[in-house]
């Protein structure tokens, strides 16, 4: 599971990888981190509420679920 913080939220979390989860901070816009990182591998689901950002990483041929979906694997 790949984390992508922009902004402020940068400063919650280092870049690292711990139990299976990288934190990655994005230079600019996280969208851009994520449809790059989407592009870069396949397989990828991304977690999204945004309507842009899910039209980009389907474009590269990514799996787009919601928050909900992303909740609801957390409590099972």
């Amino acid at each position: 599971m790949t984390v992508v913080l922009e902004g402020r939220a940068r400063a919650g979390a280092d870049e690292s990888e711990v139990d299976g989860v990288e934190v990655v901070h994005a230079p600019s816009e996280g969208d851009d981190t994520i449809a790059a990182i989407a592009e870069a591998h396949l397989g990828v689901i991304v977690v999204t509420a945004d309507r842009e950002l899910a039209e980009r990483v389907r474009a590269a041929n990514a799996e787009v679920v919601g928050p909900s979906w992303l909740l609801d694997q957390l409590l099972d």
